[in-house]
């Protein structure tokens, strides 16, 4: 029995470590009409809510509709009206694979 609740106590540990390594400043390059755009992550934890921005250079626009579950989360961005989902894993490598749900591309964001 102290081995399971062992194994469950080190499993929720492990999602908040997985969660507050998610907190802070990422950048990535995504392909827009007129080549490449860097694009700003900024994100906060407080316990297990996720917050923050994507900063463009058109503007900072607030994330919504956020989940977070260990190092895989995802939140919405609302741009001309419309919803755009995007799916993120925290990688390793202190990376993070970012996947939009539009075209479905990927962008990897690094730790600023």
């Amino acid at each position: 029995m102290k081995k399971i609740l062992t194994a469950i106590l080190f499993l929720f540990i492990a999602s908040g470590l997985f969660a507050k390594g998610i907190d802070g400043t990422w950048k990535g390059k995504m392909q827009g009409q007129n080549g490449d755009m860097e694009l700003t992550f900024v994100f906060k934890i407080d316990g297990e809510k996720l917050s923050g921005q994507v900063k463009t250079e058109n503007g900072d626009v607030e994330i919504t509709n956020t989940k977070v579950n260990g190092k895989e989360f995802s939140f919405d961005v609302e741009f001309n009206g419309m919803s755009i989902k995007h799916n993120c894993i925290l990688k390793e490598d202190d990376t993070i694979s970012l996947k939009v749900s539009m075209g479905d591309s990927e962008i990897i964001l690094k730790r600023q």
